[in-house]
């Protein structure tokens, strides 16, 4: 009993709810946790809780627990304001205990805490509603998805002799007649699937044996998983009726100043026989205008043909909750609203009670969560990712399809967190759990990991995982959704790359170490071929100087062939040399005034240009960035060819430039002899000649020096030519 009292204690403590004890002078004898919290740090024991209340709303108060009877079932209900703000919905029991009176309060928040007294007269008015249905002949009761009652009305004691704290918990079943329950039990799996009950009648046993016919409307909330039921014992119908009419007087309190819309409405003609204030409030009509018109024009054109063929269909003499309709205000604004009607008769005239409840918020909110779930529902099976969904609070966690494919096990196979933490790779393990635990710990909302996970034949995936971290406004973590992927192959192929990478490093390091050796081979060679060359040319020289006389005119030829032949290779080493210099070169980039360049190749050709009469036009040309010799170079070499390889005319050199991104695109064209398509890719080459030397001196160098000196600095080089008219080289520069 001692371990019965702490634990209520501790629930009382916890609760978000408010409970507070008071003695028969109403002083606060005790309380939680909860209702302190309204009133801060001040004390409240023995405190008079009338005092807590607001003015006005005490009569109310002792209205209220003046209704009270000791120790009965069916608590009294308040509504009001308490500490600084809060509205509270109050339920109160009186109870006898050793002859002294006491009052047990429990309180509900209401959620919109800044209501004003219109909403709180709304609340009272609705809560005399409620005690008033409670005192009709009908039960009124709710009913969970096993079946048990959950509450109950006062009605049952008249009804069925058993006192609502006699069935609350009971399974209703137990009291049908036997014959009726699997007809009662189908129709419940119709209600269930959204047929409404207009006629349900079965027979319950009475606490004294006796058989009661009971006729019921029944609505199945599949949000709340529970039924709502009214039952009327149909053998009493007459006097319900005349209980009724007695109450007109609380009728009309209750129809005019309702804060909800209401209307009757006559069955035959569905003209508006009466309004209350709330209709004309919230339609914009008029008493007087509602009066002219039919319900009908209170619905767009799509929704009239479905509320004329609901009136055919009903016709019951019960309330009836006729589901959710599109009403459209005087000034043409629709709302979504939720109907509940009752057949009755007034002033002679078959008519319906119609109550009107705005929805359209809670409707917006219900079809974005839906919208919400769809596509939730549709990614979870379009992804070929992991998508889990971890309730932090239950520690449950839900997987989608995909991880049965990913990971090999079966669906039952696949549980909760302990199941995900245990196929972690052993090495990975506490790296991610502790990670993982880290950033709920720290109130993180992006979380997000690689490990590897174990399959069910044993291999292990490499896996990214991410989550969101949901929160309430207390930064309690509520629930983590998230996704995982597959990067196996993603992290095979960085293996392999980084392996690729290192082979082409490695590669291009024996390259250049190639090029390097290559570059110091030519050097050397070419310096050192340089000493036996001359050699060999005074020796000739001198042998023809001293034995001019006694040599014929045969060896005369022979040794001009030799000194030739040395000279001739003499160039080609220092071609050679100056080839193997581009890419040892040392000189620092910087810019480059290609205007100055072009200056000075005209001096050093002025003499050629004199002789033919050629020219050299350019633009005003632009600056770039790079060595500036080895561009004085590359233009001197180009054009030294357009005077070389000239036509009969007069050579013509046109230097023109557009800008290409980061580089300048150059162009010098000339009207010289040309080049034949078939040898572009011959001239770029090293000591590669088109024409016999009688015809044109050179190494064939030139233009592999060019290209070289190019693609040092990052460009590329081409042409275009016709034979017999010209040729045009092109070449990048950096800006």
């Amino acid at each position: 009993m001692n371990q019965q009292k702490q634990l209520g204690s501790i629930l009382l403590q916890s609760s978000n709810c408010y409970f507070v004890s008071l003695d028969d002078k109403e002083n606060i004898t005790s309380y939680n946790k909860a209702f302190q919290k309204l009133f801060g740090d001040k004390p409240l024991q023995e405190v008079h809780f009338p005092a807590l209340l607001p003015g006005h709303l005490i009569k109310h108060w002792r209205h209220t627990i003046s209704q009270l009877n000791k120790n009965e079932s069916t608590p009294g209900s308040f509504i009001g304001h308490i500490g600084p703000t809060q509205v509270v919905n109050w339920e109160i029991a009186a109870y006898d205990i050793d002859s002294k009176l006491t009052y047990e309060l429990i309180g509900t928040p209401v959620t919109s805490a800044g209501q004003s007294e219109n909403e709180l007269q709304l609340k009272w008015l609705v809560n005399d509603l409620e005690k008033i249905m409670s005192s009709s002949l009908d039960i009124i009761c709710t009913i969970d998805e096993e079946g048990r009652f959950i509450t109950i009305s006062e009605a049952s004691k008249y009804i069925l002799g058993y006192t609502p704290r006699e069935l609350i918990g009971q399974y209703y079943l137990k009291l049908a007649h036997p014959f009726d329950v699997g007809r009662t039990i189908r129709a419940a799996e119709k209600i269930k699937q959204g047929y409404d009950s207009k006629d349900l009648e079965n027979r319950f046993v009475h606490k004294d044996g006796r058989l009661i016919p009971l006729m019921w409307s029944m609505k199945w909330d599949s949000v709340d998983k529970r039924f709502y039921g009214v039952g009327r014992d149909v053998t009493d119908k007459k006097k319900s009726e005349q209980e009724l009419l007695d109450s007109e007087g609380k009728y009309k309190l209750l129809f005019y100043k309702n804060p909800l819309p209401m209307w009757i409405f006559e069955l035959e003609t569905l003209r508006f026989l009466e309004v209350n204030e709330a209709a004309t409030e919230s339609y914009g009509f008029s008493r007087e205008e509602f009066l002219q018109m039919t319900i009908l024009e209170l619905r767009p054109d799509e929704e009239k043909q479905r509320l004329l063929q609901l009136h055919k269909l009903q016709g019951l003499n019960t309330p009836v909750h006729q589901g959710y309709w599109v009403h459209s205000k005087k000034d043409g604004t629709l709302m979504q609203v939720e109907i509940t009607a009752h057949q009755l008769d007034y002033e002679g005239k078959r008519a319906k009670l119609v109550l009107a409840s705005d929805r359209t918020q809670q409707v917006l909110a219900e079809q974005e969560i839906i919208r919400t779930n769809e596509r939730y529902s549709y990614v979870s099976k379009a992804t070929f990712n992991v998508v889990w969904d971890w309730d932090l609070q239950l520690d449950i966690i839900e997987w989608n399809d995909i991880a049965v494919e990913m990971f090999g096990y079966t669906s039952e196979e696949i549980g909760d967190v302990k199941w995900w933490q245990k196929h972690l790779h052993p090495d990975d393990r506490e790296r991610v759990v502790t990670n993982l635990q880290r950033h709920i710990n720290d109130r993180h909302h992006h979380w997000e990991d690689e490990y590897r996970f174990t399959c069910a034949d044993g291999s292990y995936k490499h896996i990214f995982d991410r989550g969101f971290i949901i929160y309430d406004e207390n930064k309690t973590p509520l629930r983590m959704l998230g996704a995982m992927q597959d990067v196996s192959d993603l992290k095979s192929n960085e293996l392999k790359l980084k392996e690729l990478n290192f082979s082409l490093e490695k590669r291009a390091r024996e390259l250049a170490e190639s090029n390097a050796e290559l570059e110091r081979f030519a050097y050397v060679a070419s310096h050192d071929l340089q000493e036996p060359l001359r050699m060999v040319s005074s020796f000739l020289q001198l042998l023809e100087k001293r034995y001019k006389e006694k040599l014929d005119v045969k060896a005369h030829e022979y040794i001009a062939f030799a000194v030739d032949g040395a000279e001739r290779m003499k160039g080609l080493i220092l071609d050679l040399l100056e080839y193997s210099r581009v890419n040892t070169s040392k000189e620092e980039r910087e810019k480059v005034e290609t205007n100055k360049i072009i200056e000075e190749v005209r001096l050093t050709y002025n003499n050629v240009l004199q002789e033919t009469n050629g020219e050299i036009i350019c633009d005003d040309l632009p600056n770039v960035h790079g060595t500036r010799t080895q561009v004085m170079q590359l233009f001197q070499n180009i054009i030294s060819n357009a005077l070389k390889y000239r036509s009969a005319e007069p050579p013509i050199i046109n230097i023109t430039y557009k800008k290409a991104g980061n580089y300048i695109e150059f162009a010098i064209s000339d009207n010289g002899i040309g080049i034949d398509e078939r040898f572009f890719h011959k001239i770029f080459i090293i000591f590669q000649r088109l024409h016999n030397r009688e015809h044109y001196s050179g190494t064939g160098i030139g233009l592999a020096i060019c290209k070289k000196i190019v693609e040092r600095h990052g460009g590329k080089i081409w042409l275009t030519s016709t034979p017999g008219k010209g040729s045009t080289f092109y070449f990048t520069l950096p800006q």
